[in-house]
């Protein structure tokens, strides 16, 4: 009876998290993404006051049925589409890798659409799901308070494993 356990001991599991952001790009604050781009990636000079140049003053009006709504002056957002646009998103988001280390979780984000998991020992399921559940927390808490929304709809959880 002892080797069965030692062979679930030794499967393993993963609990994957597939995360989807709703409106990213749109939601990324200038002040904190210039900030982020100094103090943390250390931009500075010439390169920083392009990118703030890049940011700044950019316009919005909507157009419909042969009206168009005033113009705005977006203090929020970078342009999609553009390699520049997902760079400076991921830029944005990059302090997030460190909130999910720290629960114990592996991150990829292409652009907008995040994946973090935690692999471990079938035999500790209660443990990682507490872990991962507490992850998701800090993930979500970071991303609201950076002006970020996850989209509840689309965000889904696997387990896979045995």
């Amino acid at each position: 009876m002892s080797d069965v356990f030692a062979v679930v001991d030794q499967q393993r599991a993963m609990l994957l998290g597939l995360l989807d952001l709703s409106a990213a790009f749109d939601g990324v604050d200038h002040e904190i993404l210039l900030a982020r781009l100094e103090y943390t990636f250390g931009l500075s000079g010439n390169v920083l006051c392009w990118l703030q140049s890049f940011l700044s003053d950019r316009t919005q009006r909507i157009a419909y049925c042969d009206r168009t709504s005033e113009v705005l002056v977006l203090q929020f957002g970078v342009p999609q589409g553009w390699v520049l646009g997902t760079l400076l998103f991921l830029m944005y988001i990059a302090e997030v890798f460190s909130v999910i280390v720290d629960h114990g979780a592996t991150a990829h984000f292409y652009a907008d659409d995040g994946q973090v998991y935690i692999s471990a020992p079938a035999s500790s399921a209660a443990d990682t799901t507490a872990r991962f559940v507490a992850c998701f927390t800090a993930v979500d808490a970071w991303m609201m308070a950076n002006q970020l929304r996850l989209n509840d709809e689309k965000t889904q959880l696997i387990w896979l494993g045995p």
